[in-house]
This record gives C-alpha cells, structure tokens and sequence, in this order.
C-alpha cells in the first residue's frame, strides 16, 4: 500500500520530529527539506524513510543534536571544518555555504570536513552551488565498509563513497547533475527493492559465500561496476578520507570525511560560453532520444510536487512510531499501515 503526502505536509511533521529531538529549529528543517528534496526526485533510500534512523542516534550520542562545529583551518579558498558528529546534512549546508562564497571570492574553493554524519542524497547539495551559478563538486565518505573488489572474494574492503557533480546551464533551476555512488548499487536503494519484493540486476552483490546474488535480502557485499568502478571506489576513498584528515577507509562509525569544492565560472571569464556548450550538448543528446545526467530528477520532482510524495506501507509506519516516540502528532488523514517489519524503521543503512 501506498500513501502520497504533500511535500509541505511531510516537512513540516519531520522538522517536529528533529525538533523534538533536541535539534534548533533551523537544523531540523534542513534535514526535513534534506529528506522530502530526496524523496521528490525519486530517491526514497535516501529521503523520509531515513529519519526515524537519524533519530535513533541522535537519542543513543552517535550524532549530535545541537554540534559545536569547528574551523580547523580557514585560508583564502581553503576551509577544513570538525563538525563534531552533526547530521550529515546539516554539515553539508554549511560547507556549500562556506565554498560559494570562498568561490565567489577566489574562482574556486574546497572545504573539507572531518566526523560528519550520513549526509544523504550527495547531489542535493551539489545542485544548490549549480542554482547560484557555480560549478558543484562533493564527495562523502561511507560508514562501513560494503564493496568488494572486482573479481576478489565477498570480503568488503572499500566503502561505496559517493560523488556528485552539479553543472549549471540555461536553466539555472535544472542543472546538469550527477550523484551516484562507487558501487553498482547503494545500500538504501537495494533496501527499497528487499522492501518491496523486488530482485537486484545482476552483478550488483554477493552473498556471505562469494556468490553473485539477487535477492537483496541474502547481500552481504556490493559489487563496483566492473575495474573501472573500482578504481572511482578507491579514489573517492582517498579524496574523503585521507584527503579530509578522516579515516582512509570507513570505520563503522558516523565520524565521516565530506568534501565541497565550489568553481565560479564567471572568474574564468566562461560563464556564458558554458551556458551555451551545456546547451549544445543536451540538444545534441536529446535529438538521439537520450536524457541529460539531471533530467529524470527533475522531472520526477515536477510530477511529486503536483501528485505528492509516496510513501511505502513500512516507511509511513516508521514516521508515525517516530512521531509516538518523540510526542509529535502525525498529521491528520494518516493512518497506520499494517505492522512494521524486521527490516523497517530503524535499520542502520551502510551508505
């Protein structure tokens, strides 16, 4: 069964839920529009159905409600920040923040963060250095270590580390955008399939024996996309991790590496001629019946604004035992599903 809720619906009842839980009201609603701008363009591994996990450790200390975060170091184009385990998204607005207006200063700007949390959809982020006219690159870091190597054994030695690339064009409010992840396949996204009944393509994860699999419910390790997914998987480990002064590779904690770098085309005296090579391209992939890297996004965020956000049986059921725990009414006209089930609610996903 599925619910659709309106997105201003759905915000608002998750930022009492990050408020109730001892969040500022300003940090709350960043994860609340994190997670409903997740849902909207079609990623729900990544949208609502994560908070009742990120209120879980918010309670048990392993994120922090209310961070002191910490400038480690702060030069022209550089800023290197210590989050102190705030939510992944709230420290990512913070380092797109501090990156466009390094850029704006300087053409170009990194900032590296060290013991964040699971930032989410890396390419909601990305794209809001895009809408303001720069060039967008970020990279986080994984909590555990989930891939295997290309032709190894079933033993996860690398995280699947995410990278996102956000390109303005012509439309300002669409830009190019890429998010994907080292792996073939995210967790939160084979998640969705074991939820809904669904088999993975193949190729995408091995069991606990070694064996290629696709029931998402027997993975125990996910797969690159063949040598070359595997040399991205380890670069991106380098750039999050050694690169941020994190962990080179993932620790199984919530102390992650993020990296933001911000270009301002306009210092380079290309602002207009990229607008017109973007849209040379999208025309070029168009008229072949292709989409640009974006294009399904944000047309699934048009129709999900117009027809609402669906929610799953189990998700809606977490929000709402969420919203019993912490004392917040879900909003009126949503009913309790059927039960949740073992792998629902709370399940700690390893993105």
């Amino acid at each position: 069964m599925v619910t659709r809720v309106p997105a201003g619906q759905l915000a608002s009842f998750l930022q009492f839920l990050y408020e109730a839980a001892g969040m500022t009201r300003a940090g709350a609603r960043v994860m609340a529009d994190t997670h409903v701008e997740a849902d909207l363009r079609g990623i729900p591994g990544h949208g609502s159905r994560l908070a009742p996990g990120y209120l879980d450790k918010l309670r048990t200390g392993h994120l922090n409600p209310r961070p002191l975060i910490r400038i480690v170091q702060d030069e022209e184009a550089v800023l290197v920040v210590d989050a102190d385990l705030a939510p992944g998204p709230v420290a990512a607005r913070l380092a797109v923040a501090a990156a466009m207006l390094r850029a704006r200063r300087c053409g170009i700007a990194a900032v590296t963060v060290r013991r964040a949390g699971h930032v989410g959809a890396l390419g909601i982020p990305t794209a809001q250095l895009a809408r303001r006219g720069l060039v967008g690159v970020a990279a986080a870091q994984a909590s555990a270590r989930s891939v295997a190597l290309h032709g190894g054994t079933s033993t996860p030695v690398l995280g699947s580390s995410a990278l996102s690339v956000a390109i303005p064009g012509p439309d300002q409010q669409r830009p190019v955008l890429v998010d994907l992840a080292a792996a073939a396949m995210s967790w939160g996204h084979l998640h969705h399939l074991a939820r809904n009944g669904q088999t993975l393509p193949n190729g995408v994860a091995l069991d606990a024996s070694g064996h290629r699999v696709r029931d998402p419910n027997l993975a125990a390790a996910l797969l690159p996309v063949g040598e070359r997914g595997q040399a991205l998987a380890i670069v991106l480990e380098l750039l999050v991790g050694a690169l941020t002064g994190s962990t080179p590779l993932p620790a199984g904690d919530d102390g992650r590496g993020l990296l933001v770098v911000a270009v301002d085309p306009r210092r380079l005296a290309v602002a207009q001629s990229l607008a017109t090579g973007v849209a040379a391209v999208a025309r070029a992939v168009r008229d072949q019946g292709a989409r640009m890297p974006g294009d399904r996004a944000w047309s699934q965020r048009d129709q999900a604004r117009q027809d609402g956000i669906a929610l799953d049986a189990n998700g809606l059921a977490a929000l709402i035992e969420a919203g019993r725990r912490l004392n917040v009414r879900a909003p009126h006209g949503w009913i309790q599903p059927e039960p949740l089930d073992a792998t629902s609610g709370s399940q700690k996903e390893q993105t």
